[in-house]
């Protein structure tokens, strides 16, 4: 997994260089759209499998993971084929053939996004980690080759459809597998189905889930646009290249909590007196430190191997960088979000995504009347993400006290 999130920060720095920077802020733009394009077809599909397939794994089941698994993924299908086809038409008929590439190629890219959080969520409750990052490294080595070749050949939309279609494509191939997990699963079991009893997920969870996601989506898919209209080109320009780092910490984040998060699962439903919140915060402080150490000699690196192609581009200064490590140290709240997942808190993580949208939109629109520039975006959405993680801290707690109240009675 580490390997994959170092490829794909590796893509974004190649296509840099590659490409001029107003079409990488153009590519940028149309890869950012891509999260609420999934969320959006997903609408709690594959939000409620987060926490759902780690508990049918714990109880033993199988033929239950089986049908979810079957008829979400065809439900998926039809969605974004539907979606493909309208999405073109429109794209054609209002804006004519020279977007018509890029609309597609975001349509198709959130299906592959979908089916490798689908892949995913089986991977991490049978505590498959080698799988998923496997899976998560081809996905990162394809996209790179086929995105920054096709890139330098025809453009950024043809780095950007040539990247959706290796994505599709491997994504289908692990949805595949993800089956054939299943079925090896259960030949070697000789267990039978465990509790049908036993509490999984309410309905609504994977709903609050989608509205939470789809919510915190909006200003991650829609800020390189909002700058690129209200701002300069040199700061739409600066904010997509050190987009690249912030968009880096919080997959490094995801990436980790890949095992944290079925852990804190495992947790709520075995060892009810271990405290979630101690050990969220303890995860979150530690890979905050250690991804703006990181962050910070990436950009000592660049200024000393090649200042001219990155420093010099995108004018860069202490300042941005600054506010860069400033926004990127805060990128930590999936940690939190599976803390209140495991807690049965998908409303908790809603309120706090909402947080983060208003919080942002309010930030944003105060440095574009102000026309404070790039130092202003980057800590508006530093604070916003700031401000998400408080409150889902404060959440934890109150539902970790709520609990440990619950059991006391209940002893």
């Amino acid at each position: 997994m580490a390997f994959s999130s170092a490829t794909t920060l590796g893509k974004s720095g190649i296509l840099a260089a590659i490409l001029p920077p107003l079409d990488f802020a153009h590519y940028s733009a149309a890869v950012a759209l891509v999260g609420v394009v999934a969320s959006i077809m997903s609408f709690g599909l594959v939000e409620g499998m987060v926490k759902k397939f780690t508990r049918l794994v714990a109880y033993g089941r199988t033929e239950e993971l089986r049908a979810t698994l079957g008829s979400d993924t065809r439900k998926l299908a039809w969605r974004h084929l539907a979606a493909l086809g309208v999405v073109s038409l429109i794209v054609f008929v209002f804006y004519g053939r020279w977007l018509l590439a890029p609309a597609a190629a975001v349509v198709v890219l959130a299906f592959a996004a979908n089916a490798f959080a689908i892949s995913a969520s089986l991977f991490r409750a049978y505590d498959r980690l080698l799988g998923l990052g496997m899976s998560a490294t081809i996905r990162a080595v394809l996209a790179l080759a086929f995105s920054a070749a096709f890139s330098a050949l025809a453009g950024w939309q043809g780095g950007l459809s040539a990247e959706a279609v290796s994505s599709a494509l491997v994504g289908l191939a692990f949805l595949f597998y993800a089956r054939a997990i299943i079925r090896s699963e259960t030949m070697s079991s000789n267990s039978s189905e465990g509790s049908t009893d036993a509490f999984i997920s309410g309905r609504s969870d994977g709903v609050w889930l989608f509205a939470a996601f789809g919510v915190a989506l909006v200003p991650v898919s829609f800020d390189r646009l909002w700058i690129l209209h209200f701002a300069l080109p040199v700061y739409a320009a600066q904010y997509a290249f050190c987009g690249i780092w912030t968009g880096a910490a919080f997959t490094v984040t995801s990436v980790y909590v890949q095992k944290l998060g079925p852990d804190f699962i495992r947790m709520r439903t075995a060892v009810e007196r271990q405290s979630i919140l101690r050990m969220s915060l303890r995860h979150a402080c530690r890979l905050s430190l250690l991804m703006v150490v990181g962050a910070a000699a990436s950009f000592v690196l660049l200024h000393l191997i090649w200042s001219e192609g990155f420093w010099l581009k995108y004018q860069l200064s202490v300042i941005v960088v600054v506010a860069t490590l400033l926004a990127l140290s805060v990128q930590v709240t999936p940690i939190f979000d599976w803390a209140l997942i495991a807690l049965d808190g998908e409303r908790a993580v809603f309120t706090g995504s909402v947080l983060f949208s208003v919080s942002c939109a309010a930030f944003f629109a105060i440095s574009a009347y102000l026309q404070l520039g790039f130092t202003a975006y980057m800590l508006s959405f530093g604070c916003a993400r700031a401000i998400q993680c408080t409150i889902e801290v404060v959440m934890i707690s109150r539902l970790e006290r709520l609990r440990s109240d619950a059991i006391t009675e209940t002893g």
